[in-house]
C-alpha cells in the first residue's frame, strides 16, 4: 500500500499508474489524516494519536510505502524517476519502529533528518 499526499495532479496520475502496475493500492491521504496512525491507516481503522497539530500547518507532498517489499519498492522508485515526473519531497517506508506514528510524527521526523 502507498499512502499518498500529493499537490500536483501529474505526480499522483504517476503514482497510480506505477502502483496498477505493481498491484498495490494506493491511499490519498490529507489533513485529516495528519492524526491517524500508519497502522490505522494500512488497515482502514481510525487509531488517531495525541498530538498537536500547529494551526494552519502546511502538509508536505508524501508519500509512505506500507507492506512493500525491497525489490517491488526499488521498481517503483526506478519507474518514477523513469516517467520525468518532479521528485516528491518526503518518502518513507513504515517500519516497526514507525508503524505507530501518526502522519504528522512521521512527517516531522522525516524533516528533522533532511534537516541534518
Amino acid at each position: 500500500m502507498i499512502l499518498m499526499h500529493l499537490n500536483q495532479k501529474e505526480k499522483a496520475e504517476t503514482v497510480r499508474s506505477i502502483a496498477s502496475e505493481l498491484n498495490e493500492d494506493v491511499k490519498v491521504i490529507g489533513y485529516r489524516e495528519l492524526n491517524r496512525t500508519l497502522t490505522g491507516l494500512s488497515l482502514g481503522r481510525v487509531i488517531t494519536g495525541s498530538v498537536n497539530i500547529p494551526k494552519l500547518y502546511q502538509m508536505p507532498e508524501l508519500l509512505v510505502f506500507i507492506g512493500m517489499d525491497e525489490d517491488k519498492l526499488d521498481v517503483f522508485l526506478e519507474k518514477y524517476r523513469e516517467s520525468k515526473a518532479e521528485p516528491v519531497a518526503l518518502k518513507a517506508v513504515a517500519t516497526s519502529h514507525n508503524i505507530g506514528w501518526t502522519v504528522y510524527e512521521l512527517i516531522e521526523n522525516l524533516k528533522k533528518e533532511i534537516a541534518g
